[in-house]
């Protein structure tokens, strides 16, 4: 490997294991794109792990659009993404930081803290 080649400025997005609760596989949505999602990055899909079935997909947050900057918006991705116990929720930190709790059940997501494209 040559050292005087650059490199990617931006490492590849984390990886986030998927979370199993209650029969459903939750997971960062890599696919958005395919299924109507609008952005890079900031999607949670509900899978049933037993046939693969997309459930549904819910934008976590907003991820700032550079295009009129003329540079490509990258994506913001998730860093971290875990089951908060004895409730259906889940705490879901992206890569700026910004930390968000997705209510399962009523298919919310609500901004607690961090940089966040809305809140700042």
């Amino acid at each position: 490997m040559n050292d005087d080649m650059p490199s990617p400025s931006r490492p590849s997005a984390p990886v986030v294991a998927p979370i199993l609760h209650k029969g459903v596989r939750y997971e960062q949505d890599m696919q958005s794109y395919s299924h109507g999602g609008t952005q890079s990055g900031g999607y949670l899909v509900a899978i049933d792990p037993k046939s693969g079935e997309r459930l549904w997909m819910l934008k976590v947050y907003e991820v700032p659009s550079q295009d009129a900057a003329g540079v490509s918006t990258p994506g913001r991705y998730f860093r971290t993404m875990r089951l908060l116990p004895e409730r259906d929720e889940i705490e879901i930190e992206n890569e700026a930081g910004g930390k968000y709790i997705v209510d399962l059940k009523q298919r919310t997501s609500t901004w607690i803290s961090g940089p966040d494209s809305v809140h700042k």
